[in-house]
């Protein structure tokens, strides 16, 4: 059974399977009094959505005593667990304004008491609003980082993933690779189809490389009609089959809309990574290459190896 138990604008929806009972009247300590003064301060302290689930479990822990804490939204894909799981649970949906935030979770191995469920409930209350807060903040960065029209990492979230990447492979001494890529004679497809054709054009492009790229791989819409993609632990071999799979995949769109007046191909550059090399140098290699691409003719792969 679910129980809605309204506070001011916060929902905590109870989910669970025998109905309890909730008493109107129950004892307060003082350090029941105390904790729900200071908790609010405390949650206020980070808009990291981890960092906040952390500083709430480490407070509620000496007035629940309870085993573990789960957190979960669907839709963000996000989940966060702390401690171990139990039997007996205190299982919660929260909502301010009808705005879904997640199913909170606590439990441990005995029963939690009716006052129990009381204090939970009042210390969900506490967590609620800076919850949002975080969760909004998160979402807020993942814009930052995310082309609107094809919902693929941009341009900044390329620069960040580019230098760790880097970093880590030469620790590690591993191979990697970087192409660029270019969607053939696009500005013509605009100029002569209109942009919306063109949005779908890229978003079909984007699509099609997406599904065609290992999970390791990192696609990335870095501008116009560029894309880059980092192929971590990826030889200049293995780089280069990948760069002709996709360059097949791309013009395989051709064949498969019918409606469509005019051809879709794209011209690649890939370059290895060397030994001490910064990511700049990277790029402009890769660069490079699918300049020499697109004056070849365009609709191949060049690697950097050919032209330096």
């Amino acid at each position: 059974m679910i129980h809605s138990l309204p506070s001011d604008t916060t929902n905590l929806r109870r989910l669970e399977q025998n109905t309890v009972s909730v008493v109107q009247a129950t004892p307060v300590s003082v350090e029941r009094e105390d904790a729900l003064a200071k908790l609010p301060l405390i949650l206020q302290t980070s808009l990291d959505t981890r960092q906040l689930l952390r500083l709430f479990d480490e407070q509620i822990k000496p007035l629940l005593a309870h085993s573990g804490l789960q957190f979960t939204h669907p839709d963000n894909k996000f989940e966060f667990r702390l401690g171990a799981k139990r039997h007996h649970k205190c299982n919660y949906q929260l909502e301010i304004d009808h705005e879904y935030l997640g199913q909170l979770t606590v439990s441990r191995g005995y029963r939690f008491s009716d006052s129990e469920i009381n204090l939970v409930e009042d210390l969900l209350c506490k967590l609620v609003y800076p919850l949002r807060n975080s969760l909004q903040y998160a979402r807020a960065l993942d814009a930052a980082l995310t082309d609107m029209l094809t919902q693929l990492p941009n341009r900044q979230a390329y620069k960040n993933t580019i230098e760790r990447e880097i970093d880590l492979a030469h620790r590690l001494k591993l191979p990697l690779s970087l192409m660029v890529l270019d969607i053939d004679y696009f500005k013509k497809i605009n100029d002569s189809f209109g942009h919306q054709v063109g949005d779908d054009t890229l978003c079909r492009v984007a699509d099609t490389l997406l599904s065609s790229l290992r999970r390791s791989d990192a696609l990335f819409r870095i501008g116009g009609e560029e894309f880059a993609i980092v192929l971590s632990h990826s030889n200049h071999e293995a780089a280069l089959q990948a760069a002709e799979r996709l360059r097949l995949a791309i013009n395989e769109l051709n064949q498969t809309n019918t409606e469509q007046k005019f051809p879709i191909s794209v011209s690649i550059g890939l370059a290895d990574l060397c030994v001490g090399e910064s990511a700049d140098n990277l790029f402009l290699k890769a660069d490079e290459a699918l300049y020499q691409a697109k004056f070849a003719g365009r609709n191949q792969v060049i690697s950097s190896r050919e032209i330096f």
